[in-house]
């Protein structure tokens, strides 16, 4: 009779532990998005990034809100990060994006920062990462000067990272210096948001 009692939970609770997995692995993490207003001396608008399922892509748009012009490009790739940001210099907003990709120089696939231009309404290549330093793992465009560093958290060990500073020079981001090194993910993640 123990036993039976025995047996009857038993497979209550296996019972359970499958249908919690079958409905695990029925729901999908959700798609990244973003959408980021752009007010600067040559456009006014707003970019945006989504997965459009159909064609299973994500689709980075602008719109220019004054002519009412549109332009999108695609990329089958997984997208972690959007950010937006005058990174070289010249008076107009970049948008950096964080996909997940190989690429011709780097075949492994891991996470890549690429950045694009704005040119006259229309969404250009500005640098595509092949790498950085260390393997990335997140990063954040500094506001506070007239060319915005890039901030970026990356992997050193298993479970250690760093926060190291990279600022646009002639054609591509630029290591400039280590700001932090050898430290926990949440410590990173915390100094990676803290202006430098």
């Amino acid at each position: 009779m123990e036993s039976g009692k025995y047996y009857r939970i038993m497979n209550r609770i296996i019972s359970v532990l499958i249908l919690m997995l079958y409905f695990n692995s029925c729901t999908k993490d959700k798609d990244y998005t973003k959408t980021i207003k752009i007010n600067d001396s040559y456009f006014k608008g707003e970019v945006t990034i989504e997965k459009i399922e159909k064609l299973n892509k994500y689709r980075i748009s602008i719109f220019n809100s004054i002519t009412g012009s549109r332009d999108r490009i695609y990329t089958p790739y997984e997208v972690f990060e959007m950010e937006t940001g005058d990174v070289n210099g010249d008076g107009k907003t970049d948008i950096c994006i964080g996909i997940i990709k190989p690429t011709p120089f780097d075949p492994v696939i891991k996470k890549r920062l690429f950045i694009f231009q704005i040119d006259k309404d229309y969404i250009r290549p500005l640098w595509l990462s092949s790498r950085l330093v260390s393997p990335l793992e997140e990063f954040k465009v500094c506001h506070f000067k007239e060319r915005c560093p890039i901030k970026a958290m990356e992997r050193q060990t298993k479970n250690l990272y760093c926060i190291r500073e990279y600022r646009w020079e002639s054609f591509g981001m630029s290591f400039v210096k280590t700001l932090n090194d050898s430290i926990p993910y949440t410590l990173a993640k915390s100094l990676l948001t803290k202006s430098l």
